[in-house]
């Protein structure tokens, strides 16, 4: 049973337990099966020196993340590997790494694909049907999409357009908020495997990545429900502690494309998140100071060491009760009134006897004081 979408406190649905059924296991086995079970993957947009800094990373550093997975050992395998590993519980080796892409810019195919080509590397472009329907120049073509899946590329699901999946349309119920973002799946999936000429033989993945990063449950089950793995943008290795609908991935572009702390990231071990409260990430407009409860599996992280930080680096505070049977509960709070827009806690700690630190992250969508979404 895997611990997030799963866990008798916090399940998202029964439809998820239907959906990946697994034997039971203690809670041991189940904490020592997810730590063999985890792998980085790095998200990437642009890759070039012309393009916004925030969602940009230029060639020469994409070469040394390229150059530092070498250096450290890692294997670089492709999603649809990864995300067989994760649905069946199958143990990784230590250091594997992932490559994707989101929203297919042109950027992607005339400066990284000769890079990563020229190394053997696979690697995943997430789409959006719309722009490459409506011939943006900033994005890849079906012509060049179709060239990168014949030299290796994963092709995957990223939603019809780019939209925010979580915000419903002024008088818009929730079913038929669903229904909406249930088309933005399905059509993209369709219009995808169209264009790119799948078949039995050669099908392509329910791989997803949520734009913006932005999902709740309802999203994650819907997904579960369809046969997707999906991927968001907040940080961290996944693993057995994650749901198969909300998958960690760092982020290497802007102000984390930094080689020497990709390295770290890289590194990170996932804490053994047993429970965690919310289950959303989606907080109301007077949820301005949002509190984060994690239960943890007793293991290897110094606990003495942990730390959590907010946005703008803030410290935030932490308060912890062990539990009688060696968990431990944390309370996460900012001492801040948070301004609209998408935020993080992220927390680490070093390992007890290893150099390398476990890694949490998890991200909030705060919209304004009058109920307003924030722009992007």
């Amino acid at each position: 049973m895997r611990f997030h979408s799963f866990s008798l406190a916090f399940t998202l649905s029964l439809s998820l337990l239907a959906a990946f059924p697994v034997k039971a296991e203690t809670q041991v086995e189940k904490q020592e099966t997810a730590l063999r079970h985890h792998s980085s993957i790095l998200m990437y947009h642009h890759i070039s020196s012309d393009t916004p800094r925030s969602t940009s990373t230029d060639a020469e550093t994409f070469t040394q993340h390229l150059d530092l997975l070498d250096k450290l050992g890692f294997q670089v395998w492709s999603l649809e590997k990864i995300a067989d590993h994760l649905k069946a519980n199958k143990p990784f080796p230590d250091k594997v790494a992932a490559l994707t892409f989101d929203d297919a810019y042109i950027s992607v195919y005339k400066t990284a694909m000769p890079i990563m080509q020229a190394r053997k590397l696979p690697f995943t472009i997430f789409v959006n049907a719309t722009p490459v329907n409506q011939g943006n120049k900033l994005f890849m073509s079906w012509d060049q999409l179709r060239d990168a899946r014949k030299k290796g590329a994963t092709i995957a699901n990223h939603g019809l357009e780019h939209d925010h999946m979580i915000r419903q349309q002024a008088g818009e119920s929730d079913e038929a908020w669903l229904a909406r973002m249930k088309h933005q799946i399905t059509e993209n999936q369709r219009q995808l495997e169209q264009q790119l000429g799948t078949s039995e033989k050669n099908p392509l993945p329910k791989l997803f990545a949520y734009p913006y990063g932005e999902f709740n449950p309802q999203l994650e089950a819907l997904l579960a429900e369809r046969g997707y793995l999906a991927f968001g943008q907040q940080s961290g290795p996944a693993s057995g502690f994650t749901s198969l609908q909300g998958i960690p991935r760092y982020a290497a572009n802007g102000i984390y494309a930094n080689p020497k702390t990709l390295r770290t990231k890289l590194l990170a071990l996932p804490f053994p998140v047993i429970a965690e409260e919310p289950r959303s990430g989606v907080l109301g407009a007077d949820q301005r100071s949002p509190v984060l409860m994690l239960t943890l599996a007793k293991g290897d992280y110094r606990l003495d060491q942990l730390r959590c930080y907010g946005p703008a680096g803030e410290v935030l505070k932490v308060d912890s009760q062990p539990q009688a049977d060696g968990s431990v509960t944390l309370r996460v709070a900012t001492q801040k009134t948070l301004p609209a827009g998408r935020h993080r806690y992220n927390c680490t700690a070093p390992h007890r006897t290893e150099s390398r630190w476990f890694w949490y992250s998890r991200q909030w969508m705060l919209p304004k004081t009058d109920g307003r979404w924030y722009r992007s």
